[in-house]
């Protein structure tokens, strides 16, 4: 997090897959994973983690490495062919480089046995949750550990035990949790730095069937506190919405909610926005983390919003936040682009996702001039934020298999 001298130091120490492959079972066998995690208890240990490297057969790309976070980046413009893409295609990790026709070359770089769950990306790392667990010497075994890719190297490795991770707001630090309660917090570029995390009574890490599972990859840090909720499980009415400062232990509500969208921290700020969507339809709350301000943006069509989209790093017009409109009960939702100063909003023309779960996504290119867009079913999108151009994405190479809700956004 960027909670600037607050925080004590560490201590040392798719719509192409066909099958099972499917983004939907995909959904279904997390959800079912899950589940059978709560019905068990996990011992969580104070631990130096060790990280276990192995090779992996990797196509260099000529363009070299990647680092850091996305959330901060700047607004200068990236070639898009020194941008990689990596996702999860149900068996293995396929990382693609955009053409300038808006077609993808891809191929596969690794195999993976990994969760239904957003790939995290940070500090040229990109990670994932195992959920066959492995034996980590000194550790024994693990049900659930998270795993890494490095993008410069192809090289892969264990992070530590987790059953969800994310990284802190300004990408240097990662979070792993072992139970809705626990999880670690180490450098990313240090992963045996380790401190041990435990959330206050009655609140708990989304993840799961919770709050924020696989619409904003299951973990949140802002620049003034981690998002957690009030109960482990969806309710009818909706979860209480939370920031937790791990280094004061205070607890800020934010609201009712019953879905997180993102939350970006501009470069250098001490808050962040966050992007939610309350429990009452048909509104998506756009909240400062410092002063709870907030900015309701209404959706111009009936259903409201669907779960899904991100914030943009501070392009050449400024960040700004993607987001689905619900269209008719049954009809594909739109693509639109809002204003977070303003609560203004642009709609995409010539964009339709066919939603299935009700969950889409987006992924910025670096600069906030570009993104992709799709959904769990149906074809995906290279989208110009400027001209509010859209063109579906042809993916190319051997064995292909489409985008989906996985997908991480690398950049040199």
């Amino acid at each position: 997090m960027l909670m600037t001298g607050q925080r004590p130091p560490a201590p040392a120490g798719a719509p192409a897959s066909r099958g099972p492959d499917a983004p939907e079972a995909l959904f279904a066998a997390a959800r079912r994973r899950r589940r059978q995690r709560r019905a068990g208890t996990a011992a969580v240990l104070v631990i130096a983690a060790a990280v276990i490297i192995a090779s992996v057969t990797w196509l260099h790309h000529p363009t070299g490495r990647g680092t850091g976070g996305t959330r901060t980046a700047g607004a200068a413009q990236t070639p898009w062919s020194s941008v990689t893409l990596i996702w999860f295609d149900g068996t293995r990790l396929r990382a693609g480089h955009l053409e300038p026709g808006g077609g993808i070359t891809q191929r596969a770089v690794a195999e993976a046995n990994a969760d239904a769950l957003p790939l995290v990306q940070a500090g040229g790392r990109v990670f994932w949750v195992d959920p066959a667990g492995t034996f980590v010497p000194a550790l024994g075994y693990w049900s659930q550990v998270v795993r890494y890719l490095d993008v410069a190297t192809g090289r892969t490795g264990v992070a530590g035990p987790g059953q969800t991770v994310f990284a802190s707001a300004d990408g240097r630090d990662l979070f792993m949790s072992q139970t809705a309660t626990i999880m670690t917090e180490s450098p990313v570029t240090a992963p045996a730095a380790v401190r041990q995390l435990s959330l206050p009574h009655g609140w708990y890490l989304p993840g799961g069937d919770g709050l924020a599972d696989l619409f904003s990859g299951a973990g949140l840090d802002t620049a003034n506190g981690i998002v957690v909720q009030s109960e482990q499980a969806p309710s009818p009415g909706g979860l209480v919405l939370a920031l937790w400062n791990p280094a004061s232990g205070r607890v800020v509500v934010i609201g009712r909610a019953r879905g997180v969208i993102d939350a970006y921290t501009p470069p250098g700020a001490r808050y962040s926005l966050l992007a939610w969507l309350p429990a009452r339809c048909c509104t998506l709350e756009i909240t400062n983390t410092a002063t709870l301000a907030a900015m309701p943006v209404r959706s111009p069509q009936p259903d409201g919003f669907a779960l899904g989209g991100s914030f943009s790093p501070a392009g050449p017009t400024g960040a700004r936040l993607a987001v689905f409109l619900n269209g008719t009960p049954g009809g594909p939702a739109r693509l639109a682009l809002v204003d977070p100063a303003t609560g203004a909003m642009r709609v995409v023309p010539g964009t339709r996702f066919a939603l299935g779960s009700d969950i889409a996504w987006a992924r910025w290119l670096p600069g906030g001039a570009t993104l992709v867009a799709g959904a769990t079913t149906g074809r995906s999108y290279l989208v110009d934020a400027v001209t509010l151009s859209a063109r579906p994405l042809v993916v190319r190479g051997r064995g292909a298999a489409d985008l989906n809700y996985t997908t991480a956004v690398v950049a040199p």
